[in-house]
């Protein structure tokens, strides 16, 4: 049975969501101490790492049909090369019931890691980005002070 993992290009994309969403804050603390526009920009650098949050949600249901379709190219070769032994009928049901059985583990196991991999960055983000986008104005109070 092949595990199928992701977890190489989670940690990257992880890391550049990351890299982003402090390059935001950064910038809105930086503009917020240049007054530019006479603007408040650090709540609003917490609005654009929630559309980050967001935005690494729906990269989500890209990898998820990425892993489906990786393991049903998976579960359809080890179908194939079941039927090329030709073996017995009964053998070869067995043999089906087993590839499907490692296939629907597989699969689970590859979704779940994938979920919670993102998960923790998707909260991450949403929970910071709030607390910033709505509590951003006293925090540069409190620091100004």
């Amino acid at each position: 049975m092949a595990v199928i993992n992701l977890s190489k290009k989670n940690n990257f994309s992880s890391f550049v969501y990351w890299f982003l969403a402090l390059i935001c804050f950064a910038l809105g603390i930086y503009l917020t101490n240049l007054a530019w526009l006479q603007a408040e920009w650090f709540s609003r650098s917490g609005c654009i790492v929630v559309v980050l949050g967001v935005w690494s949600s729906i990269g989500v249901v890209l990898h998820e049909k990425l892993i489906s379709r990786r393991a049903s190219w998976i579960r359809n070769k080890e179908l194939r090369q079941l039927k090329a032994k030709h073996l017995g009928d009964s053998e070869i049901a067995l043999g089906i019931d087993q590839v499907n059985a490692d296939h629907y583990q597989r699969l689970n196991l590859a979704m779940q890691d994938l979920r919670m991999s993102v998960g923790v960055l998707e909260i991450s983000l949403l929970i910071s980005g709030t607390l910033v986008w709505g509590f951003g104005d006293l925090i540069v109070q409190v620091i100004a002070l």
